[in-house]
């Protein structure tokens, strides 16, 4: 089952600091370059320390942008998106693929995958439902398909078309297990004879 997000937090990051302090030093050591080279005409260290502390905040922005457009230019040369996907929706993805194999009839791998659904969100109706369909069409398991059939009826109101499809796959089930007990009975009661 694949994961529900992609987990991206940023935690302090020491390589931004060094990369900020080598950024200032740069700006401060050009500046000082040029201080020296023209005689302190051109820039003079009055300058060069109003400089420095206004480079501070400059240094703090420049490094927070090449931050975020590395993220950015990465994340776009990667395929990688920073947009976090709802659990909601990967586990419908994950319903599919189990729909999927119910209906190729690899009730196996759809009763897994329906296991791993419901081990992340144990009150999912649709996913209950379609453990209650795998469960008798593919296993023939009755008891535990009513059950997820009931517990579904027990989450939805009763105007949804799950709480009437559950109920019709109950009185389904119900259906056939008479059948079936009547065909024990008769058999017994025709050895009997």
């Amino acid at each position: 089952m694949s994961e529900i997000m992609i987990k991206h937090d940023k935690e302090f990051d020491k390589t931004i600091i060094i990369r900020a302090i080598g950024f200032y030093l740069i700006c401060v050591g050009a500046l000082l370059v040029i201080c020296i080279f023209t005689n302190a005409q051109l820039i003079n260290y009055r300058h060069l320390i109003i400089f420095s502390l206004c480079a501070i905040p400059l240094t703090i922005l420049y490094i927070w942008v090449m931050e975020r457009l590395g993220d950015l230019l990465g994340g776009s040369l990667s395929g990688w998106s920073s947009k976090k996907i709802n659990p909601r929706e990967q586990l419908s993805a994950d319903l599919g693929k189990a729909r999927y194999s119910k209906l190729n009839n690899r009730f196996d791998e759809a009763l897994n995958i329906i296991n791993g659904i419901l081990d992340i969100d144990k009150d999912l109706p649709d996913a209950l439902y379609l453990k209650g369909q795998i469960l008798w069409e593919g296993f023939g398991r009755s008891v535990e398909s009513k059950n997820c059939f009931r517990r579904v009826m027990l989450m939805v109101s009763a105007g949804e078309p799950l709480y009437r499809w559950s109920s019709d796959y109950i009185d389904k089930i119900v259906e056939k297990d008479k059948i079936k007990a009547d065909e024990f009975m008769s058999k017994c009661s025709n050895n009997h004879d």
